[in-house]
């Protein structure tokens, strides 16, 4: 009766053993341990026909030392990932079996010592730098791009991207356990990234309008962790160290008794818990106040600072906001800050 073909351990170490019984595929094999590369950069570093090199990148590929991957029309290869088996220095050799072969475990722990013994050594002088100039090569073509593309680069990132994928990420920051406050939600032009970084999300404000178009916005998002709630900021409806941020952004404006908001934004802190504002600068523009209905002429930094220390926070620290520039008939409007500060923890003196 016929038995059907195997192939054994001893099979495929033999198979790549003659993979690299040949100088040029034991050169390509230096070069695609250290990088990546496409057919074209190994015939430049090579100085080998191209005919040539793809004859020995099949041969390597069938004997399983390369992977590869495709961007756009060019292939680049590189050195398989060879992973260690059961049997390897860090575990007890293999005991050898009756016949004294070696166990199927060990096929991958050839490939591992011969691929190691290729990385140690050292690679020809030419081939050295003939792969130094192409991946230099490399960088000064990615450099002359954004040389040619300068001030562009904005444009064609936020066309590819949009613009809040970076603050996005800046959210990552911080912990992902945390209950956050959006406080003037308006909106809810926060609600999607805050819900998607933060376990809880609390979002007030004093407009039952706004209010539905932030559920709304909330809902499109997916956002099933915010929490809604309607309330005037001077007597927000969140309890005593329920939150471990909270935001008010260009809201305090719109707050007749500012220092009272500031009090119930630390009230609702937990000690060690952070608040941000970012408000309008003090202005004169008559045409914004009156278009936006405010019922203050903006902020001096400086000022608020002292506000925000007179509520009980500490750390209170002032960073200027740069406006992206928009489209030509943007309404002109006053300069942005920030104010970050902390609920400061309980004193510890007197106990014990």
């Amino acid at each position: 009766m016929a038995t059907l073909a195997t192939t054994t351990p001893a099979d495929s170490n033999a198979e790549a053993l003659r993979a690299l019984g040949d100088d040029a595929r034991q050169g390509i094999m230096q070069l695609l341990i250290k990088e990546e590369l496409s057919v074209t950069e190994l015939v430049e570093i090579l100085k080998l026909p191209q005919s040539t090199v793809s004859r020995h990148l099949k041969v390597l590929r069938d004997a399983e030392w390369l992977a590869d991957r495709r961007i756009g029309t060019a292939t680049l290869y590189r050195a398989a990932a060879i992973s260690p088996s059961a049997s390897s220095p860090a575990s007890p050799s293999p005991s050898p079996s009756a016949s004294g072969a070696q166990s199927p475990s060990t096929a991958s722990d050839v490939r591992q010592v011969l691929q190691t013994w290729l990385a140690a050594q050292p690679l020809a002088k030419a081939l050295a730098s003939r792969l130094e100039r192409v991946l230099q090569r490399r960088t000064d073509e990615s450099s002359g791009f954004f040389d040619r593309l300068g001030s562009r680069w904005d444009q064609l990132r936020s066309a590819a991207f949009g613009d809040a994928f970076a603050f996005e990420a800046m959210l990552g920051l911080l912990p992902r356990e945390w209950t956050v406050a959006d406080i003037g939600t308006g909106t809810g032009f926060l609600l999607p990234s805050l819900a998607a970084r933060f376990e809880r999300v609390i979002a007030v404000d004093a407009s039952p309008a706004m209010l539905g178009c932030a559920k709304r916005r909330a809902a499109d998002a997916g956002a099933t962790n915010v929490e809604f709630q309607q309330g005037d900021l001077g007597k927000l409806p969140i309890g005593d160290g329920a939150c471990d941020a909270a935001i008010a952004c260009l809201v305090l404006h719109h707050v007749a008794k500012p220092q009272e908001a500031l009090s119930e934004l630390h009230r609702i802190l937990r000690p060690g818990g952070r608040a941000l504002i970012v408000e309008q600068r003090a202005h004169e523009n008559q045409v914004f106040y009156e278009t936006m209905q405010d019922l203050w002429w903006g902020f001096d930094a400086t000022g608020l600072t002292e506000q925000m220390s007179a509520a009980g926070f500490a750390d209170v620290s002032i960073m200027p906001l740069h406006r992206r520039e928009t489209a030509s008939g943007r309404m002109e409007a006053p300069d942005l800050f920030a104010i970050s500060a902390t609920k400061s923890e309980p004193s510890m003196q007197g106990v014990g």
